[in-house]
């Protein structure tokens, strides 16, 4: 993990179509969109959730048909452009391992594939139905020259647990692939704000705005800092959208409002041995 204080990064997020089961023509944008992000000097360019595949499958077999183990041609291609081109890459994929399948986000950088995230939350949904949940436990964070990158997908940002596990790890950024419907409006104006708010650090999301299988997808990729403030906002346009951040805001988990009088220990302060274990209701619907 960086212990050294992270530098200005520039941070691109991908809100580009892609088309359901056509592995070939998704991957052949995706390294199009990697070059480009290069030549415009992104350190971080984020796909959205899988990106390379689609999302909205119609049965358990056409999900598995389209799988990518983490050795298939469609990510050696996504590798290579990313090294070639200096930039660190966070694609979304269903990967096949064995006799499971998941829904996957990996990040690429100069040396190949430098962490893989499986999402554990998962709605009842696309291809979410066909997956299983991420239970491998791997590190969620990945050290890089500009900064602590951490990764969660989608419906993961329902969960705060799962965006202040990544902050307790050191997380700088959270890079979050997503496939928003219509009606994660909500999620896109307020949730967002509020994790990057409650663990002080910054969030990227990256969206599509397309339609695919007759649903349209809401686009809002964006990028939210540590003080919950908009950066960046893409709304339903297609293209690739990039801001420069200084991640080391992400650093300071101790608010100082009058020095001595009033701060505010955000990190400090949790009681993680007094929340007791949590229970679910037995009368709640699942």
């Amino acid at each position: 993990m960086s212990v050294q204080a992270p530098m200005p990064a520039q941070i691109a997020v991908a809100q580009q179509p892609a088309t359901v089961a056509d592995v070939a023509a998704n991957t052949r944008r995706a390294v199009e969109e990697i070059a480009l992000s290069g030549r415009r000097g992104d350190d971080l360019l984020i796909f959205p959730e899988t990106y390379l595949n689609g999302y909205l499958f119609d049965s358990a077999a056409e999900t598995r048909r389209s799988a990518l183990t983490l050795g298939d041609t469609a990510l050696t291609a996504v590798a290579k452009a990313s090294a070639e081109h200096g930039v660190h890459t966070v694609m979304g994929f269903i990967e096949s391992d064995g006799d499971e399948i998941y829904n996957s986000a990996a990040i690429y950088g100069p040396t190949g594939m430098l962490g893989k995230y499986r999402k554990q939350h998962l709605p009842f949904l696309g291809a979410d139905r066909y997956v299983s949940p991420g239970h491998d436990r791997a590190p969620r964070v990945v050290t890089t020259p500009f900064g602590n990158v951490g990764m969660m997908i989608c419906f993961d940002l329902r969960f705060p647990e799962s965006a202040r596990e990544v902050a307790l790890q050191g997380a700088d950024i959270i890079a979050m692939p997503t496939a928003w419907p219509m009606h994660a409006t909500f999620l896109a104006d307020h949730v967002t704000r509020v994790r990057a708010l409650e663990n002080l650090l910054f969030l990227a999301v990256a969206d599509r705005a397309d339609e695919e299988a007759g649903v349209q997808y809401l686009g809002r990729s964006q990028i939210i800092g540590p003080d919950g403030g908009v950066i960046l906002d893409a709304l339903d346009a297609t293209g690739t959208f990039s801001a420069t951040v200084d991640l080391s805001l992400a650093r300071h988990k101790r608010l100082v409002i009058t020095p001595g009088e009033y701060e505010l220990g955000v990190f400090d302060s949790r009681q993680p041995d007094q929340y007791g274990e949590l229970v679910r209701p037995q009368h709640l619907d699942r």
